[in-house]
């Protein structure tokens, strides 16, 4: 297994399962895309039947709220969708702390989904996310310089 592979989804739980509510992210994605001038990004690798894929949270902040947020993954899986999107309508609005306190069961029984790891997957990835907001926010001007904005 490649070292750089955070987690394993068990595929096999989700691949039949389509609730509703999951359905409607599928068909309907919600905040998919990378930020324009992004204030925080975090990634997680998980492997799929033997595939390594990549999700990445996006944020935006205004002080300590989370004003925008999306999501990217070079997954193919329907599935991704729904979990990125409703994660990211979840911490819209939402202060650091209270998006810390989702947890990953709360992103799969908000699809009416069992958790499977892609709840896992996303908090990981929304974690990394804030980090990253954190360790920019004392010195913001290091961003863009380092990003090449």
């Amino acid at each position: 297994m490649n070292p750089d592979v955070q987690g394993q989804i068990d595929i096999k739980e989700v691949e039949e399962v389509h609730t509703e509510k999951a359905l409607e992210y599928i068909n309907n994605p919600r905040n998919v895309g990378i930020l324009r001038y992004y204030d925080a990004k975090g990634e997680k690798k998980a492997a799929i039947r033997g595939r390594t894929f990549t999700v990445a949270i996006y944020l935006k902040f205004q002080g300590d709220t989370i004003h925008k947020a999306s999501y990217f993954s070079d997954s193919l899986g329907g599935l991704i969708h729904a979990y990125g999107s409703a994660l990211t309508e979840m911490i819209k609005g939402k202060t650091i702390r209270e998006a810390l306190w989702i947890r990953p069961e709360d992103i799969s029984r908000s699809l009416d989904l069992p958790e499977t790891g892609f709840g896992k997957w996303f908090k990981q990835a929304l974690i990394e996310a804030i980090n990253d907001y954190g360790k920019y926010r004392g010195a913001p001007w290091k961003k863009p310089y380092e990003h090449g904005w």
